[in-house]
């Protein structure tokens, strides 16, 4: 039955011959334009989402898993999720997907953009976008973060908190986001503050992110050498960094997501970088219809990055406090200028060389 025959009879029952048939079109016609009007404007999207290392690891991934989580339950959109352990299985995972017929792609991590500068070309008919990479193709979104303006920010709020007047940071491996939150920071700490700051490199290739053993040996060695506030950029091994310094009674700057509830009372703040904030920036393009190729930027002005003000009065005074925010606001505006690029940084003489993977961590480098 048609939905026209469901209208009451009575609508155009007095009305005769060709005028009961024009007012019987004109309601059809009416009810037709209704079901148009409250119809879904688009069917239901697959996505494809292929992550490295631990999904659950409560730092980067974990805001992955929550912003699609919503997207799920808002939009009704369907994620195909895939996790890989080592960097030569992205392009894999990449032609595992589009074969399948899944051809809209959220990568996260840096660790991708080798096989998706390689595969992009091969599938121009699939769109890609790479969360915290750098990738140029035509049918490839690349969103990455100005991480040291957030190092900069924590590093200003570790030197206030230092008591010893001597802090650390800990990279996993030198990839271009670990040492932007290294130059920012060393550059905050100099801003405060300035002192020695110990700063070193945990080995030359990804296992860095995942070895929380040598993070923890790393950490205690820093410590052991004198700094009394760390900064560990080591992924899921800087969990390990940090309870390190707070079991010896020490203090540390979380990274990515805020860390305070993993030792109270150890953690000064958190170099909060919003992966979630740019996966929820892509997928809301991708299903809006407003996807495009290219390379952006997030930082403190776009809600990329910042730092976690809660519960950082256990360390700092209100004027302390007052400063960092003052700097935010001048990162904001666009009067200060934090140094992202490693040659740059060495300019300034505040980032070390890679330690080449010693598992001591290499020798500790003070700041000018």
């Amino acid at each position: 039955m048609s939905k026209c025959q469901l209208l009451p009879h009575s609508l155009w029952r007095d009305y005769p011959g060709n005028a009961h048939r024009s007012m019987r079109s004109v309601l059809c016609l009416f009810l037709l334009a209704c079901c148009l009007l409250v119809s879904p404007a688009r069917a239901v999207t697959d996505f494809g989402v292929i992550y490295s290392g631990q999904k659950d690891d409560r730092v980067f991934n974990s805001m992955v898993v929550s912003a699609i989580g919503r997207f799920e339950y808002q939009d009704k959109v369907n994620f195909r999720q895939r996790v890989i352990v080592e960097q030569q299985d992205s392009a894999d995972a990449i032609r595992a997907f589009v074969e399948r017929g899944i051809t809209t792609l959220v990568l996260v991590g840096f660790i991708h953009e080798q096989a998706l500068q390689e595969m992009a070309p091969r599938y121009p008919h699939a769109r890609f976008t790479i969360i915290d990479g750098n990738v140029t193709a035509s049918n490839v979104r690349a969103i990455r973060f100005r991480e040291q303006e957030a190092g900069f920010l924590a590093g200003m709020a570790a030197a206030y908190a230092s008591r010893a007047a001597r802090v650390g940071f800990i990279g996993a491996v030198a990839t271009p986001p670990v040492q932007r939150f290294g130059c920012g920071f060393i550059q905050g700490v100099k801003q405060a503050r300035p002192m020695p700051v110990l700063a070193r490199y945990m080995t030359t290739n990804m296992d860095g992110f995942r070895d929380r053993r040598l993070a923890r040996n790393v950490a205690s060695d820093m410590l052991a050498e004198g700094a009394d506030v760390i900064f560990p950029a080591a992924g899921l091994a800087s969990r390990d960094a940090l309870l390190a310094a707070a079991q010896a009674g020490k203090y540390g700057i979380g990274v990515d997501s805020d860390q305070e509830d993993l030792a109270p009372g150890h953690i000064v703040t958190t170099a909060v970088k919003r992966i979630d904030v740019a996966v929820t920036v892509a997928l809301r393009e991708l299903i809006d219809g407003t996807w495009k190729p290219g390379n952006i930027e997030m930082g403190i002005a776009e809600g990329g990055v910042d730092w976690v003000r809660t519960g950082a009065d256990r360390f700092l005074s209100e004027q302390q406090i007052s400063a960092i925010e003052a700097a935010k606001a001048k990162i904001t505006a666009g009067r200060l200028k934090v140094v992202a690029r490693e040659p740059a940084c060495e300019q300034h003489g505040v980032i070390p060389e890679p330690s080449g993977g010693r598992s001591d961590g290499g020798p500790s480098i003070p700041s000018p």
